[in-house]
């Protein structure tokens, strides 16, 4: 893992626990009322957008510009809202990720490598995963190489790599979800790999390199309980083909 890697792991490692999607408002929300219809699809499906004062707002601008590399100066962030519903199936499901994420702790000799990982697409696909879960495995682009059949999501510090997977809405703006990710035994995934599941029980998830892991793909199988999205990130930035 690069140090890069590690300071943003350090500095947005704020661990999953109860206030992760509970119904707090401190240091949330928007009064401005042309600036929340903007956002009302994230507002209605329980995210709560964070004030530029929060200081989780401020480090996940700084990890999100710099992962954007050369087009970090061209990128603006234009809003960050977070997960905090108390609607029962969204508990539901923060508590299944939470027992799994011990479970695969247990198995991995007490460290289940919950990391933090970008997840590109369109607002709509974002709502739908936000309010249901993820539903399928995103066939890669014509110009991407496959890594593997399952859900593919990006390090902290190659947010870049996650734009390219998200869309523009009728706004202007793209969206990218930061979610938390248990990776717990990692398998190398081949350029080309058609592989859809662990190679062994002893596995959890691929990557495409052990040592400076770009790309993390999370099988069919463990999509809704191995994924938690906590974070969506509204932003414009240049079209990736010019």
């Amino acid at each position: 893992m690069s140090a890069n890697q590690s300071d943003f792991e350090d500095q947005v490692s704020m661990t999953v626990d109860d206030d992760e999607i509970s119904g707090y408002e401190s240091d949330c929300g928007d009064s401005n009322s042309a600036v929340s219809d903007r956002f009302d699809v994230f507002t209605r499906n329980g995210m709560i957008r964070l004030e530029e004062e929060n200081s989780a707002h401020d480090i996940i601008k700084t990890c999100f510009l710099s992962g954007m590399g050369f087009a970090g100066g061209d990128t603006n962030l234009v809003a960050i809202h977070k997960n905090v519903s108390s609607d029962l199936t969204r508990q539901a499901r923060f508590e299944s990720f939470k027992i799994f994420s011990q479970a695969v702790a247990q198995k991995c000799g007490g460290d289940a490598k919950v990391k933090y990982a970008w997840y590109g697409g369109s607002k709509d696909e974002l709502c739908e995963i936000l309010v249901h879960g993820f539903s399928r495995c995103r066939e890669p682009a014509p110009n991407e190489q496959s890594y593997g059949v399952g859900v593919h999501l990006f390090s902290p510090v190659f947010a870049y790599d996650g734009a390219l997977s998200s869309a523009v809405d009728e706004g202007g703006l793209r969206h990218m979800l930061l979610c938390r990710v248990i990776l717990g035994k990692m398998e190398t995934v081949a350029p080309g790999s058609k592989q859809s599941h662990p190679s062994s029980k002893e596995m959890d998830t691929g990557v495409d390199n052990l040592q400076f892991p770009r790309r993390y793909v999370v099988w069919s199988a463990f999509m809704n309980s191995h994924i938690f999205p906590v974070y969506v990130v509204s932003f414009k930035a240049p079209s990736p083909n010019g």
